[in-house]
């Protein structure tokens, strides 16, 4: 499928050839990628031929990056679906009625949200990028390196997206081979529908098909082309933030198809990411910390709420290259007037739209936390997560930087798609369900120095093995993982505890509350709740409508609280009708 018109190419070409002579801005030339977006009803004869795209690693690196310009449009869309039909968002008085209708779960087929279309369309794009990669590299066009890296990147980025689908609609075509009209794939007896678990065996296999080796995330010397910083927006830093991450998005795979092992492998590997990246500039500060969710007590490299002044925040506000965010972030997208404006302002903002806001359970959720002094209240909570504006709680996460009084400019921001703590919270739910209780309950509380006895983590009273092998010893010679403070240790001081009678399930309860806390409003809420109610079928068949409906609960809706329970308990009900737009 051809996606650019002459003049956008002319365009491309034009700055890509500047940037391969003098490292011009790359972000100009993403900007310019959007209107990729706009071209998918372009007819065949104004299209440029593909002969004439595909001719040097510059017009790869040109699609891919606009391949990126166009996913960034599905940010607001994969907030709603996971958020809204979640219990930590709620409508507003503004909300329309398809808004309502994620919430309630009562979505019809002509709600544009649920539209797979838009995930469609950039999937096929990625396909035929696929198609004419490996084309360039039959001709020595990419040599190995250039062309794995390129392949690899699109290729999970393409997973990545089919993973959502299947999360949202269950049952979807997929596809791999570019198509002329991606509107075909309404047709089922063209394009067969494969379910969910299906779907994973597909993905899982075509990621084992990527060299591990580049698995790795893009570094300057495999793909200096890609990885240039910018003055504008420096998208490496020590290794890319900008594309996909790749070894944690395999690890999320694994733990959806119940690869416990794998998925803790992958994870590690990540979490590692400073012991094998030790001459990267983005380690220079402070080796320990990067993906660690560590504290070096200087005060600097910190995101400790603990103190006066609470820096929790500095996670999401459009703030690049401090190191202690830096360490956080692992995948992370500009949202700035060269992609068009922030599209968060106008869904959370108080002070635009404010079509969707904070749930009352979710305040409650952070207002219930005890903190180790006795006071009560989760700093990761209010000015943090959410704030009141005018008397109306808005989600913070993506509008710190917003002014309603300043120009278009303060519309911007940054969409993070997956970080240290995400990773954390995934590592630990795989572990505890391969008997690393003790382990993952370290992760989530003060860590691995102050919760592991020897400091050393053991299994079965012997010092335990890859992928669970932590060192938070101090010393002559100090452990990689001696500065890990833990999820709660970092944003409460306070731990939780579990139920030695029933362990592995209230550990899993336990992680996902913390999910609740830590990752409110991100993107990843209906996954994680969807996940657990996949596993527990048999055994709390209705996990997943009861804990919809406490989000109606705490509002005082109980009318709509006894529907949505009432829907949910029936797991065809868990997806959205998979109706082409």
């Amino acid at each position: 499928m051809t996606v650019f018109t002459n003049s956008n190419m002319k365009f491309m070409n034009k700055n890509l050839s500047g940037f391969a002579k003098k490292g011009l801005v790359l972000v100009l030339c993403m900007g310019s990628m959007l209107s990729c977006k706009k071209t998918f009803d372009i007819q065949p004869e104004d299209a440029l031929q593909q002969s004439q795209m595909y001719q040097s690693i510059y017009d790869a690196d040109g699609v891919i990056l606009g391949i990126y310009g166009q996913f960034v449009g599905l940010a607001d869309k994969y907030v709603l679906l996971n958020e809204l039909r979640g219990d930590l968002l709620d409508v507003t008085l503004n909300s329309d009625t398809y808004l309502k209708q994620l919430s309630t779960h009562t979505v019809t087929p002509d709600n544009p949200y649920a539209d797979p279309r838009p995930f469609y369309k950039v999937i096929n794009n990625c396909n035929d990028a696929l198609a004419n990669f490996t084309v360039m590299h039959q001709k020595k066009l990419l040599a190995d390196p250039e062309y794995y890296q390129r392949y690899a990147d699109i290729g999970i980025l393409r997973s990545w997206m089919y993973l959502q689908l299947g999360i949202h609609y269950g049952n979807i075509p997929y596809v791999t081979d570019p198509i002329a009209n991606v509107n075909d794939l309404a047709d089922v007896s063209k394009f067969p529908r494969i379910n969910f678990d299906q779907l994973l065996d597909q993905l899982i296999a075509f990621t084992n098909t990527i060299p591990k080796q580049y698995l790795d995330q893009n570094t300057s010397a495999a793909s200096p082309t890609l990885i240039m910083a910018t003055s504008t927006y420096p998208i490496r830093d020590g290794v890319s933030k900008f594309f996909i991450h790749r070894r944690s998005f395999l690890g999320d795979l694994n733990l959806w198809k119940g690869n416990y092992l794998i998925a803790s492998s992958y994870y590690k590997d990540a979490m590692e990411t400073a012991s094998t990246n030790v001459s990267s500039s983005d380690f220079s500060i402070s080796l320990y910390d990067t993906y660690r969710v560590g504290n070096d007590n200087s005060g600097r490299n910190t995101l400790l709420t603990t103190g006066t002044v609470n820096p929790w925040q500095n996670i999401f506000s459009n703030i690049i290259g401090e190191s202690e965010t830096s360490f956080e972030r692992m995948w992370v997208l500009p949202l700035d007037q060269n992609y068009g404006t922030n599209p968060f302002i106008n869904l959370f903002s108080a002070s635009a739209g404010y079509l969707v806001k904070p749930s009352a359970l979710s305040i409650a959720n952070w207002d219930n936390q005890l903190r180790a002094d006795g006071s009560i209240g989760d700093r990761r909570g209010p000015n943090a997560s959410y704030k009141i504006n005018n008397g109306k709680p808005e989600v913070l996460k993506y509008t710190a930087t917003y002014n309603p009084l300043t120009p278009l400019t303060t519309k911007t921001g940054i969409w993070i798609l997956y970080r240290a703590a995400t990773l954390h919270l995934r590592y630990a739910e795989a572990a505890n369900l391969q008997g690393r209780n003790q382990l993952a309950g370290a992760l989530i509380n003060q860590g691995l120095y102050t919760d592991l006895p020897t400091k050393i983590s053991t299994y079965n009273g012997v010092n335990d093995t890859y992928p669970f092998n932590f060192d938070a010893s101090k010393g002559t010679v100090n452990g990689n993982w001696y500065r890990n403070i833990g999820i709660r240790g970092r944003a409460v001081d306070q731990s939780v505890t579990f139920d030695p009678a029933n362990l592995v399930t209230d550990t899993e309860n336990k992680i996902v509350n913390e999910d609740a806390l830590e990752m409110a409003y991100e993107g990843y809420r209906w996954a994680d709740l969807l996940r657990i109610a996949l596993r527990r079928q048999t055994t709390d068949p209705n996990y997943l409508a009861n804990k919809i409906g406490a989000k109606f609960d705490a509002a005082g809706n109980s009318s709509d609280a006894a529907a949505v329970r009432a829907r949910l308990a029936d797991k065809a009900n868990w997806y959205l009708p998979f109706k082409w737009q």
